[in-house]
């Protein structure tokens, strides 16, 4: 392995690193604990993950190349299949002794550490485009775990915001249907990147500051 690749490797790993310092420093209540083990449930979602995806993509639908058939991989493939996995692995979190900003806080660091560790595993394929992907595929991962990690929240604090949810699968989806694309229709992935940061947003001021929505 050349010197260049764990340069990349240790690139992937500079936002996490960062982000799980910043924390504990911005987030009252939140502690180096917290950020370990976002870390450990976003490398452990790239299990099911890959297993699911494994031996779904074989299957017809997902292999005859139509628009319809890539837009249908993109939303049921990339963003049920991978949102649903990172959701389920966020019950490991430890939401019913937390606040919600700090649960919100695990949720948003345990996606940018499943978007490193995901990029990294493209990185060893020899994937193109990796410096992009660095980039535009973490930042989908982070923001849409916010989204899932709030609708978790929200299964233990009524009432259940499941569109939560569905807005993280769609925004995925969405995004890696556009990431697909050569040339213009490609930076329509970025648009999709920054609705899920603004749907983001907006879901977390609706849980933490309810009275504003009054």
């Amino acid at each position: 392995m050349s010197m260049m690749m764990y340069v990349y490797m240790a690139l992937c790993f500079l936002p996490v690193l960062i982000l799980g310092i910043v924390l504990p420093l911005a987030v009252p209540g939140f502690k180096i604990r917290y950020a370990l083990i976002s870390v450990l449930v976003g490398l452990l979602s790239l299990i099911p993950i890959t297993f699911i995806q494994f031996f779904v993509f074989s299957l017809p639908i997902f292999t005859s190349g139509t628009l319809v058939s890539v837009l249908i991989t993109a939303i049921l493939f990339n963003g049920l299949i991978e949102e649903a996995a990172k959701m389920s692995l966020m019950f490991l979190l430890p939401r019913k002794t937390i606040a919600f900003p700090q649960f919100f806080s695990m949720a948003i660091l345990a996606g940018l550490s499943l978007g490193a560790f995901e990029t990294i595993i493209y990185l060893l394929s020899g994937s193109l485009n990796i410096g992009i992907r660095m980039v535009t595929a973490v930042l989908i991962h982070t923001f849409c775990a916010g989204l899932s990690g709030i609708f978790v929240w929200t299964l233990k604090n009524k009432p259940t915001r499941v569109y939560f949810f569905v807005l993280a699968v769609l925004l995925h989806g969405v995004y890696n249907f556009f990431a697909g694309f050569s040339g213009g229709y490609r930076w329509l992935s970025i648009v999709a990147i920054l609705l899920a940061a603004l749907q983001c947003r907006i879901c977390y001021m609706q849980i933490a500051h309810p009275e504003a929505n009054e």
